[in-house]
Parts: C-alpha cells; structure tokens; sequence
C-alpha cells in the first residue's frame, strides 16, 4: 500500500479549486497525476481491462463536464486522490452492471492456493481471471465494506481518507475493514486485507 506525501496533497487541493474554475491545464495534471491509480481500482473492481478504460475516462469526462458547468463539489482537504478513485470504482460498477456482469456470490473457493503461488501479489491481480475470482470472493462481503476494502487495499488509501472520500466517520471505515477481514480471513484473499493494526 502507498500513501502520498503530503505537499503533493496539498498540491492536488489547488488543483482541484483550480479545476473548480474550469482551469484545463489544472484538469490536465490531476488526470497525469492520479488516472492510473482510477484505471487500476476500477480494472480490479471489475476484472476488465476494456471496462477499466471505460470508467477512467467516465471518471474524468464526467468531472470536467462538471467543472465546466460550474458544478463541481468542494472536497475535503488532502482527500483528492480518495474522491477520484470514489468516482472511478462507482463508474465501473456501473459499467460492469450494465455490462451484465454479476458481482454476486457465486458459491465457496472450493481450494485454498498455496501461499507461495501469490508471492507477488501484483502480477496476480494483473489477470482478469484471478481478478474475476477475487471479486467472487469479495462478493461475499455487504458493498459498504467492500468498497472499502477496495479503497485500501488497492487504492492505496488511509482509513481517513476513505472516510471523507465516502463521507462516513472514521470509526465507520474502521469497523467496516475489520468486519471484511473477519469474514475473509479464510479466503484466498486474505493476505490483499493485510492484518488488523493494534490500537
């Protein structure tokens, strides 16, 4: 998991106010910045490559449409990145649905794989075979902690910035992301959750 350093959140707040005022150039650098980390989320939330093309550009067309009508929200501080990738992994549910992919449970892993065959746990997400059955176990898990744990896990997101990119208390996300690796621990997926950090 990576987190930003905080000048460079700072620099994404004054590009967001100058996007609020249509500023293309603004648009332009939020999109280099942040539009791969949208593109990966959304491919692993719908286990396509096609469908992740697809809702990165919905994702920012539909912000510069509303920036350009003068409409686009306030976003809490240092909480860009969250917001966009928020956006991105509701756009490609959406597209996914309307694809006829079904995100539902689809029956137990009947193997649990060897713990040496996801050493690297980056060249396995990067199929979307694996990532199809990643989602059939996440299906498992109600759609508030799921996208939370999409949001850590794989947007590389703190729990606070999940919680103002959703608008949900803190301890909202928190209870949430413990629940998911209690109903996971089992899976083939557990090691994407990481363990639950002692308070």
């Amino acid at each position: 998991i990576t987190t930003e350093v905080p000048e460079l959140r700072i620099i994404d707040d004054a590009l967001w106010q100058a996007l609020r005022a249509a500023d293309e150039q603004a648009f332009r650098m939020l999109f280099q910045r942040h539009s791969r980390a949208v593109y990966n989320l959304a491919f692993r939330h719908a286990s396509s490559w096609a469908t992740a093309e697809e809702a990165t550009q919905a994702c920012f067309s539909g912000i510069w449409r509303r920036a350009a009508a003068g409409t686009l929200p306030e976003v809490a501080h240092a909480v860009v990145r969250a917001w966009l990738c928020a956006v991105g992994r509701n756009e490609a549910r959406n597209l996914a649905r309307s694809d006829g992919r079904r995100l539902r449970l689809v029956g137990r892993v009947a193997q649990q794989p060897r713990e040496d065959r996801h050493d690297n746990v980056e060249d396995w997400v990067a199929h979307e075979e694996s990532m199809r059955r990643i989602n059939q176990v996440l299906a498992r898990i109600p759609d508030g902690q799921r996208i939370v744990v999409e949001l850590v896990a794989w947007g590389g997101l703190t729990m606070d910035e999940v919680a103002a990119a959703l608008d949900l208390p803190t301890g909202t996300v928190k209870s949430w992301l413990s629940r998911a690796r209690k109903a996971l621990a089992t899976s083939e997926v557990a090691h994407l959750l990481g363990k639950e950090n002692p308070t």
